[in-house]
């Protein structure tokens, strides 16, 4: 039975996992190799602890963990607690051991012995097969011989008969024409696939024989206690555990106050360098503490009350330095996003911190088998960790933080996404307010998710990947938006550009979302400019290059929404007369305003006649109707009225048609 089902066990691995991803393939796997291996420790009445199997708890959950979820983050590790887990559960069941630590010894024993006692399984199986044979030989030396024979003759007759027909019928001859085709299509990649997947079962058949022959094996003897004489270094654990209380009693104060509390943290506070040393150091001091607390606790034979005092205290300490750590990180989260390895440093300090219950229960109950119970809070953690989603939780909240103005980190992003976060990447991407490149990001990411899914074997098969292979995204149609987007991202480089040219503008103004006008001076020369018009429009993220204009130096530039705009144009650089231009296309062309003639009231004290006095035409401005405004004076120069009066035109139509209104004092 031991060849049979160490033979099903290998046969099994090879068709679920040879050149194939694990999905489901791993919890088939372990139920056809557990329950195969009971039934065989069962046959052999040598099952001794069924509190073992209470493992297969763990085992069965971690291993469903590769058809729930998609991402990569226990994939290896998984598979090596998974096969310990096993192990373990195996020395624990035959053997009747009080002492968990015991346990694990043997169960390091089982390992150790299917490694290196190689040669057993192989020897086993020779001497079964020797067996089997001289049971089931029931077919003799000459009767062996005579099929041999028979079977020659029928060959040979065969084959000759099978070469006249051919020859005698040309379609006759095709059917047997293919067979060397049969031979020509064989690669040498296959032969060498086939042969190493032979390999593979035949290595792990032995290696599944050896340890199920090691498991039929008497139970390992117990090693006799030897009582050890601790009472020398009492005195020197009692000056230790006091230097250390006394030492964290200080450092727990500093944090607490300076850490904690916000005080002396200077503008120079680096959250990087500070959190992540920090973890690491406080890390080791942590396990140190924890391993002079087991220590200090063993040689305390004779129940110093002042030793246990003392490891409560080291405890408490330990505690606050892993809290310290913990917020150390926390800073560095809220500012840099979340990472595997920041997760990992809150889930480590948090089995630390819950691993002192069964510890300080120890003190006061030696009784308490501490390790064993480390050991079940470890395993139970473990699974719920793999099953909490992990990748999911650290891509939303690095998407959707609003504690730091930092950008997202989208090629972190895109390295750990799996289909687990596809709604969340899919959430995000139907936000208001993306830019066009964090919309390409999230839909390269969809469109890899997808296309990833769409492939799958039955032994892969995948919850996650199944629910987004089930949605039918178009991924042509995606790829198109993504094309589009790229474009238009290219688009937003070029205007990020101008942006920063625009920084040196003449003139620059907002009048809505979808319109913003900026003039920049791009030439200079004999008391004239060159000035480029430009738009930015889409919520200032593109941009268009309108016109390129000449003016002279102290021209003056105005517009309004809807592409209507104004250019204040001086005829000299004395500025004594000007022309007002407009435009209503945003400035591609520009037309001279003809203003009419008015009629002015007031006369000159001097007596003299002024004809067509008003010539200096400024930018005009927008009242709350609607109308436009433009005053005329009669230059920088002076003149008529000394300078004192302008007339006034309006335009109730956009600056279509102009009437002279009135004259007033500036």
């Amino acid at each position: 039975m031991e060849i049979i089902g160490s033979s099903i066990i290998a046969i099994v691995q090879s068709v679920l996992f040879y050149g194939r991803g694990i999905g489901i393939s791993m919890l088939l796997f372990s139920c056809i190799a557990n329950v195969i291996i009971i039934y065989l420790l069962h046959r052999k009445n040598k099952i001794q602890n069924k509190k073992g199997f209470l493992l297969i708890i763990p085992i069965i959950l971690l291993s469903s963990t590769y058809f729930i979820f998609a991402n990569k983050t226990f994939y290896m590790a998984n598979i090596f607690v998974i096969l310990i887990l096993n192990i373990l559960m195996y020395a624990i069941v035959i053997n009747k051991e009080k002492y968990f630590m015991k346990q694990v010894y043997n169960s390091w024993n089982l390992l150790k012995s299917t490694i290196t006692e190689f040669n057993n399984g192989i020897e086993f199986t020779k001497e079964k097969s020797k067996e089997y044979i001289k049971i089931s030989n029931k077919v003799k030396k000459e009767n062996i011989k005579k099929i041999a024979i028979s079977l020659l003759i029928v060959f040979a007759i065969v084959g000759v008969v099978i070469a006249l027909l051919a020859s005698a019928d040309s379609i006759f001859a095709n059917i047997f024409s293919n067979i060397g085709h049969i031979f020509e299509n064989i690669q040498l990649n296959n032969i060498f696939s086939i042969i190493l997947r032979i390999v593979i079962i035949v290595i792990v058949y032995i290696i599944v024989l050896n340890f199920i022959l090691n498991l039929k094996e008497s139970n390992v003897n117990q090693e006799e206690k030897r009582k050890k004489d601790n009472s020398k270094y009492i005195f020197t654990i009692k000056i230790l555990l006091i230097a250390l209380n006394i030492v964290y009693l200080v450092f727990c104060f500093i944090q607490i106050s300076s850490l904690f509390a916000k005080i002396n943290i200077n503008e120079s506070f680096n959250y990087s360098s500070y959190a992540r040393t920090g973890f690491f150091q406080l890390m080791i001091v942590s396990f140190i503490n924890f391993a002079v607390i087991l220590i200090s606790n063993k040689c305390n034979e004779n129940k110093e009350k002042i030793i246990k005092i003392l490891n409560l205290l080291l405890v408490v300490f330990t505690i606050i330095i892993a809290l310290s750590s913990m917020y150390r990180m926390h800073m560095y989260e809220m500012e840099y996003g979340l990472t595997y390895l920041r997760i990992f440093v809150y889930i480590i300090l948090i089995t630390e911190i819950l691993t002192f219950i069964p510890v300080t229960i120890h003190f006061f109950n030696e009784d308490i088998d501490f390790i064993k119970w480390s050991f079940v809070l470890w395993i139970c953690i473990y699974c719920i960790v793999n099953y909490i989603n992990i990748e999911k939780i650290i891509v939303d909240k690095n998407i959707n933080r609003t504690t730091s103005t930092r950008e997202i980190d989208y090629d972190y992003i895109s390295q750990i996404v799996s289909t687990d976060s596809y709604e969340v990447i899919e959430k995000r991407l139907g936000q208001k307010n993306l830019t066009s490149e964090e919309k390409l990001d999230l839909n390269r990411i969809l469109a890899r998710l997808s296309y990833n899914s769409k492939k799958m074997h039955w032994q892969e098969f995948n919850i996650s990947k199944w629910l987004v292979k089930i949605r039918n995204v178009d991924t042509k149609e995606l790829n198109q938006l993504i094309s589009e987007l790229e474009e238009k991202v290219i688009d937003e480089e070029n205007t990020k550009e101008k942006i920063e040219e625009s920084k040196n503008y003449v003139y620059r103004e907002v009048i809505n979302e979808d319109e913003e006008y900026v003039v920049i001076q791009s030439g200079h020369a004999m008391g004239t400019d060159a000035w480029t018009i430009g738009k930015f429009t889409d919520n200032g993220t593109k941009y268009t290059e309108i016109n390129t204009i000449t003016v002279s130096g102290p021209s003056k530039i105005k517009f309004f929404e809807g592409g209507l705009g104004f250019l204040e144009k001086p005829t000299s650089i004395y500025c004594g007369a000007s022309d007002l231009l407009i435009t209503k296309d945003s400035g591609k062309t520009f037309n001279k305003i003809e203003f009419p003639k008015g009629k002015f009231t007031l006369s000159d004290p001097k007596g003299e006649k002024w004809e067509n006095c008003y010539d200096y035409f400024y930018l005009p401005t927008r009242e709350k109707d609607g109308t436009l405004t433009v005053l005329a004076s009669g230059g920088y120069e002076g003149g008529y009225n000394q300078g004192k009066t302008r007339a006034k035109y309006v335009s109730k139509d956009n600056g279509k048609t102009w009437q002279f209104e009135k004259e007033i004092f500036k």
